[in-house]
């Protein structure tokens, strides 16, 4: 009997060192091969921009640009995960940028195949000895890469990482021409982007225990790539059907897929794992964009931070508190053109909608804190608003028994970070998705009317309001990491005029940053709820959607006589007509969420 046991301990041991084995030889060979796919298609890349080097003829540079981005889109699951900044450098927006503070006045111009597609496409007249300048810094950045390999650890949740970071980055940023602005070949080239997510998973092919499963991805991937060759036109392309009938039900594969690889992944992400739609209340995971001092999110503490967010005492005269300027009712905005101070006056700028505002890496329409925590101490201190401090508001919640129990119950101390952390917590309970839009594209038991689907398909098409507005959060914040909030410089009037108009006094940006070219540069807001936080922009110039649209189909302050030499909103006009004007504020009105606060 001891024998036989002494036997199968050794039998299974034997068997677990070569389970072992076995995965540790599939990761090797994954790696190879993913080596050798990612290497082949940049040395055909930097083949073709070595060829873009040496061509004169405008026609035979642009088949040959197109044959670059092809090979370059094959790898971006790849590239934009182990090598990001070359990634970033290589397909960037075509806008100088700067390295704010110290560096505030060195500005630095772009590369990369944005910049191209605009010289190729932007005029009738092709500047060719820029193109060969630029190919030839881009053949530096990929010899550079060439010569680094950056895949030294693959692991099967990186493989999912890659797969699920495409699929958001195609939703939110490919199918909007956002690194296509000007050429809008990005349906073309989003085709690509799919064999990239088709490769990552070949290679995975050992992983999938229900063979059937990785069927079904390769025929979701067929059919998607179908739906986006098959559209007559960049404009004309139906995105809220591809969406809800093409990347949603990836998405359920991707959780299908972990749970049949039984992968356990390291940590946590900002896209909750078990997310099949990306407008939904449970799509994002509020705990990971909170301080990194925050206890995790719980409805006790939300409750007690409503209570703080309402209490006025907070304020050194007793009379304001957060929902002076944040009504609930108006979607937490003030509905004034701009926000009044604790005498009553104007203050300097128009009170933003809170909804979301978790969901954002930068706050305040400068972005000069990162987090709410520190937002919040902003407000406190500041003399137009509660003109206190947060020793005075320690003060003030230590002698309400009711608040210092529930922070006691769930903080080590009462103090300036659980009080701050509970009201920031609470705004980042404003998320509930649940407008009729998100409802319609996440499932079937609301269906949306044909003009506000059209709105939409307007919004992340011919309109290009999705190339700032990401959705699904439709504010600047970039997908897929959520890691980045964008500015933009628009041109905004000091008064509502449609020509000969003066911009805005309010220097934005350059206030905090005094870099010459963030000049007016204003944080992208939410256009969620917009129907609720009239009147809008940072000042609150125009009173109704209608007029913003306006601003916009005009070209910014371009179109109504502001030149401004760093406006990062193209200035051409968008051409749109009245139904489709009239179809974009549909769809906008249609991220009203239903529900009360």
């Amino acid at each position: 009997m001891k024998n036989l046991i002494i036997l199968a301990i050794f039998t299974m041991t034997i068997w677990g060192c070569n389970s072992t084995i076995n995965r540790e030889q599939i990761i090797k060979e994954q790696k190879e091969q993913l080596i050798q796919y990612y290497h082949e298609n940049l040395k055909k890349c930097l083949t073709s921009l070595e060829t873009i080097q040496k061509l004169e003829d405008p026609e035979k540079l642009k088949k040959e640009f197109d044959v670059a981005r092809v090979s370059f889109k094959k790898v971006e699951p790849i590239m934009s995960f182990y090598a990001a900044k070359d990634y970033k450098t290589l397909n960037q927006p075509n806008l100088p940028h700067v390295d704010e503070f110290d560096n505030f006045d060195k500005v630095i111009k772009a590369i990369g195949f944005q910049v191209i597609e605009e010289v190729m496409y932007a005029s009738d007249s092709m500047d060719i000895n820029e193109v060969h300048r630029q190919a030839g810094l881009m053949i530096n950045t990929l010899n550079l890469e060439l010569s680094n390999n950056k895949i030294l650890v693959l692991k099967p949740y990186h493989l999912l990482w890659m797969v699920r970071n495409e699929l958001v980055r195609i939703t939110s940023l490919g199918i909007s021409g956002f690194d296509s602005p000007v050429y809008l070949n990005s349906l073309e080239e989003n085709q690509y982007a799919y064999d990239g997510i088709a490769f990552l998973l070949s290679v995975s092919k050992d992983y999938f225990k229900d063979k059937a499963l990785l069927a079904e991805w390769n025929e979701s991937i067929a059919q998607a790539k179908n739906k986006l060759s098959s559209a007559e036109s960049f404009e004309q392309f139906d995105r809220f059907t591809f969406i809800k009938e093409s990347v949603h039900p990836m998405l359920e594969l991707w959780v299908r897929t972990i749970k049949d690889w039984e992968v356990e992944f390291p940590f946590e992400q900002k896209i909750n794992y078990y997310a099949t739609s990306l407008f939904d209340k449970n799509t994002f995971n509020i705990n990971k964009f909170s301080s990194r001092y925050s206890i995790d999110y719980n409805e006790e503490v939300v409750a007690l931070g409503k209570q703080l967010f309402h209490d006025q005492k907070l304020s050194s005269n007793g009379k304001m508190s957060c929902a002076t300027c944040h009504d609930p009712q108006k979607a937490f905005t003030d509905g004034l053109p701009k926000s009044i101070t604790n005498t009553g006056a104007a203050n300097k700028r128009n009170a933003p909608t809170l909804m979301y505002a978790g969901l954002q890496a930068a706050q305040f329409y400068d972005s000069r804190k990162s987090l709410l925590e520190n937002q919040i101490m902003d407000v406190v201190k500041n003399k137009d608003e509660f003109h206190s401090n947060m020793e005075q508001v320690v003060d003030v919640v230590q002698k309400n028994e009711e608040y210092t129990k529930v922070l006691q119950k769930h903080y080590e101390n009462t103090d300036s970070k659980s009080i701050r952390n509970s009201i920031a917590m609470y705004i980042r309970s404003l998320n509930p998705f649940n407008s009729k839009f998100d409802q319609g594209i996440t499932s079937n038991q609301v269906e949306l009317s044909s003009s506000e689907i059209n709105g939409f398909n307007l919004f992340m098409g011919k309109a290009k309001c999705g190339t700032c507005h990401f959705a699904p959060i439709f504010n600047g914040t970039v997908p897929p990491l959520f890691n980045h909030s964008e500015l933009e410089v628009l041109g905004v009037p000091s008064e509502k005029v449609w020509e000969s108009a003066e911009v805005d006094p309010d220097k934005g940006r350059f206030e905090i940053s005094k870099a010459p070219i963030k000049m007016f540069a204003f944080k992208t807001p939410t256009i969620r709820n917009i129907s609720k936080t009239a009147p809008y922009m940072h000042n609150g110039v125009y009173e109704t959607l209608d007029e913003v649209l306006k601003f916009y189909n005009q070209g910014g302050g371009e179109g109504i006589g502001i030149h401004l030499e760093n406006q990062t909103l193209p200035p051409d006009e968008l051409n749109l007509t009245e139904k489709e004007l009239s179809d974009l504020v549909a769809f906008m009105e249609s991220l009203t969420d239903q529900v009360n606060y």
